[in-house]
């Protein structure tokens, strides 16, 4: 039999896990993107099984990241993001659609309250099976500024992208009469799904926006210290001036490194999200509808240069950065320099006093060997004067002056062996 690797299933269904929601004509679409902890999980958990328990149908498992589910009389899509959480609610609905129709009417009173993390992004869609621009205007407004023919012209999306008194963006989604298929169930919950991702991910990329905004201008005011560091490090002479302009540096760069720690993840979700952004509207294939912003132009109109501001202060800190580094380097490298010269000297002045100890030294050792030399000869002179005449009788003059020499090459050859002794010893 064939041994499989452990995670061979899970990373093939990972490919199946959130398939498109099928959906007709006319019915309501809810969506909303909670902000949460990883930790909220649990309670995220907590409240599907209890809002399942309610309509008596399964519940979730805990530990998965998504959950569709029939419920009597509405469809519900729960999915895990990492960062965020997102519910959507699918409700039939018969033509002609109320202005006001929602689908987080299904929910039991007070059940979305308790819904742990904070709302990030919430989106009402209607879609009728008729164009009716009265409909359109009482639901958007007298003027949407945005709308887009998708699928070959077989669905209108019509927007303004501004919020209503509830704070949900909205969407209304027409199918084009003159195509009796329409756009299909599974192909409108392609197109759907696509619209709430755009929302859902041009919020969160713009999480990253205050963040970039609030640190533009201290790593403008860095970038000015750094360049006055470097313009102070060809004005030093003194090693001191040196070791200054090296703790500066130091503290600027933990300045800098300390926004980039705070900033980096934001701003590498940010990037990422925005790629998605771009992908979706790229695969709605619009069409220009006459008069009007297409749902792709209007939002990268505005939400692109917000993109690049973030992208901006991004490659701002990581060439501040380098830059900090390169400067690092550079007062290391004289500052090494320096330390090296100073070494230098100390080594040559250590060198003249070793042979000032050395000449010194040998001095010392010949004024040794003469004083010793001179205290034996004396304690030899009154030695031979009392002994001279009692059992003896010599020259004491004679005496000494052989001796004095014998004397004295003993006390060299005995002080020169030990010295010999303690060098070899050390």
């Amino acid at each position: 039999m064939i041994n499989f690797h452990p995670q061979h299933l899970e990373l093939h269904q990972e490919m199946h896990a959130r398939p498109y929601p099928r959906m007709s004509a006319p019915c309501v679409i809810s969506h909303i993107a909670f902000f949460h902890d990883e930790k909220e999980l649990a309670s995220e958990y907590n409240c599907i099984n209890e809002l399942a328990k309610i309509y008596h149908v399964n519940g979730i498992t805990t530990g998965t990241n998504s959950y569709f589910q029939e419920f009597d009389h509405f469809n519900m899509r729960w999915e895990n993001h990492r960062e965020f959480s997102t519910i959507t609610i699918i409700r039939p609905m018969s033509d002609p659609l109320p202005n006001n129709a929602s689908a987080l009417d299904m929910f039991p009173e007070g059940w979305l309250e308790k819904f742990p993390g904070e709302v990030i992004s919430a989106s009402n869609i209607s879609i009728s099976s008729e164009f009716d621009d009265r409909l359109i205007a009482s639901y958007l407004g007298k003027n949407p500024t945005i709308a887009s023919h998708l699928i070959d012209n077989r669905v209108t999306l019509w927007s303004s992208l501004h919020l209503d008194k509830q704070g949900f963006t909205r969407f209304f989604i027409c199918e084009n009469t003159q195509y009796k298929e329409g756009a299909g169930r599974k192909q409108l919950g392609r197109i759907v799904l696509k619209i709430l991702e755009i929302e859902t991910y041009r919020q969160m990329a713009l999480l990253a926006l205050p963040l970039a905004k609030s640190i533009a201008p201290k790593a403008a005011e860095l970038g000015q210290q750094c360049a006055r560091i470097l313009e102070n490090m060809t004005k030093i002479n003194q090693s001191d001036d040196e070791s200054k302009l090296l703790q500066e540096l130091t503290k600027v760069a933990a300045e800098v490194e300390k926004l980039r720690a705070s900033s980096s993840y934001r701003f590498s979700a940010t990037s990422a999200y925005a790629e998605l952004v771009n992908s979706r509207i790229d695969e709605l294939e619009q069409q220009r509808v006459e008069g009007k912003d297409m749902l792709g132009e209007f939002v990268q109109r505005r939400f692109m240069p917000a993109i690049r501001t973030c992208k901006s202060v991004q490659l701002q800190l990581e060439s501040l950065s380098k830059r900090l580094t390169r400067a690092s380097d550079l007062l290391r490298t004289r500052v090494d320099q320096t330390i090296a010269e100073q070494n230098q000297k100390l080594l040559e002045s250590m060198n003249r006093r070793s042979h000032m100890q050395l000449r010194l030294q040998q001095t010392v050792e010949g004024l040794s060997v003469a004083a010793i030399s001179y205290y034996l000869i004396s304690l030899l002179k009154i030695f031979l004067h009392g002994i001279n005449g009692i059992w003896f009788h010599f020259n004491e003059n004679l005496v000494l002056t052989i001796s004095a020499p014998i004397v004295l090459l003993t006390i060299f050859i005995i002080v020169r062996n030990m010295k010999k002794h303690y060098v070899d010893t050390v």
